[in-house]
C-alpha cells in the first residue's frame, strides 16, 4: 500500500526536532513524514527541514549515498549559487556533491527532502572529500530548477519538467486538479519509487481529506496511485526516482566551437564551456579557462577551480 501522510497528521514527537549542529551542519528543525532505518534499507524517507528566520543558517557542501529530491516549500536561500524559493526542485544522484546551502536571514526557508532508500546522512566537506574520491564508477549529476503548475484548463492538467529526466525512469511532472477530480499517477515500476507531494489544496485518501502539504510514496512494485483532489482542488509535484543500476551519464555538454574547450567539475559534473562563459558570474562568453579567476568556484558544489578536469568532446 502507498504511504500517505499529511503534515497535520504527524505526531508531535516527529515535529520540529532539532537536527545536528556538528561541524558544517545547520541545526535545522526537521519534521518527519516517514523515515527509513538501517533495518529497513529499501524504505523511503520524507522530511521537512526548516532553517529559522532571524539568522542565516549554513550547511556545508555535501553529498548523500542515494539519489535525492528536494522541494523548496517556503522562504528562500541559496543552493550553491542557485537562488531558490517555492517551488524549486533539486535532484542529485548518489555521490553528487552540492551546496553549500544558506537560508535567507529574514525569511528562513523550508524544504522537503525525499529519498526512496535509506541514507546514512549528509557527508560534509571538506571532511568527506577523501571518502568521495574512493567511490568507484561515480556518475555525478544534479539539477536545480523552478517548476510551474499548469493552468486549470480541464479537470486534470499535467506538465512535464524536461530538465529532470533521464532514460532510467527519472522524471518530474506537475499536476493541477479541479475540485473532486480524479487522475492516475504514472506507473512507478519504470524506476525506483514515486512521490506525489501536494503543495496546495488537499487530497482525498480513504475517504479522508488531507490538507497540503501531503506526501505520498508508492513503491516501484505497487500499482499506480489514484490521485483524488479535495473540495478546493490541488496542485502537486510528481517525482519518479530512476533505477539504481546501469545509469548513463547525462549528456549535458555540447561540442564546442573550434578552439574552445569544455571542462567538467571532477566532483559533481558541472560543465564550464569556454565558448559560452558564465555571464551571470561575471565571466564573458569566450573566456578561456586559464583566464577564469583562481578564486572562482563551482556554482553547484563549491569545488575550487583546481578540482576541475577536462572533458574530451
Amino acid at each position: 500500500m502507498p504511504l500517505v501522510v499529511a503534515m497535520s497528521e504527524i505526531s508531535p514527537e516527529k515535529v520540529n526536532k532539532r537536527g545536528s549542529t556538528d561541524r558544517g551542519a545547520p541545526g535545522a528543525l526537521s519534521t518527519t513524514f516517514f523515515r527509513a532505518t538501517r533495518d529497513t534499507p529499501d524504505a523511503p524517507t520524507a522530511a521537512l527541514n526548516r532553517y529559522e528566520g532571524g539568522e542565516s543558517r549554513y550547511s556545508a557542501a555535501h553529498f548523500h549515498e542515494v539519489d535525492q529530491f528536494q522541494i523548496i516549500m517556503e522562504g528562500s536561500g541559496e543552493f550553491g549559487r542557485h537562488h531558490v524559493e517555492p517551488y524549486y526542485v533539486h535532484f542529485s544522484r548518489a555521490y553528487t556533491p552540492y551546496g553549500p546551502l544558506q537560508s535567507d536571514k529574514d525569511t528562513g526557508w523550508g524544504f522537503i527532502v525525499l529519498r526512496s532508500r535509506f541514507d546514512s546522512g549528509a557527508q560534509r566537506f571538506p571532511w568527506s572529500l577523501e571518502k568521495l574520491k574512493q567511490i568507484p564508477d561515480r556518475k555525478p549529476w544534479q539539477v536545480t530548477t523552478k517548476v510551474g503548475f499548469p493552468a486549470p484548463a480541464a479537470d486534470v492538467s499535467v506538465q512535464d519538467i524536461p530538465e529532470i529526466k533521464d532514460e532510467q525512469g527519472l522524471f518530474t511532472r506537475t499536476i493541477t486538479m479541479a475540485p473532486n477530480a480524479r487522475a492516475m499517477a504514472p506507473d512507478p515500476s519504470i524506476g525506483d519509487g514515486q512521490y506525489v507531494v501536494v503543495v496546495k489544496g488537499s487530497l482525498i485518501y480513504e475517504n479522508k481529506e488531507k490538507q497540503a502539504p501531503t506526501v505520498v510514496f508508492t513503491k516501484r512494485d505497487e500499482p499506480a496511485f489514484e490521485i483524488q483532489a479535495g473540495a478546493h482542488g490541488l496542485e502537486a509535484v510528481i517525482m519518479n526516482f530512476p533505477k539504481v543500476s546501469s545509469r548513463e551519464v547525462a549528456d549535458t555538454a555540447h561540442a564546442p566551437a573550434a578552439g574552445f574547450k569544455t571542462l567538467q567539475c571532477a566532483l559533481c559534473a558541472f560543465v564550464y564551456d569556454e565558448e559560452a562563459g558564465m555571464p551571470d558570474e561575471g565571466i564573458p562568453p569566450g573566456t578561456r579557462w586559464e583566464e577564469v579567476p583562481e578564486t572562482w568556484s563551482c556554482p553547484d558544489c563549491s569545488a575550487k577551480k583546481s578540482e576541475f578536469q577536462m572533458v574530451e568532446i
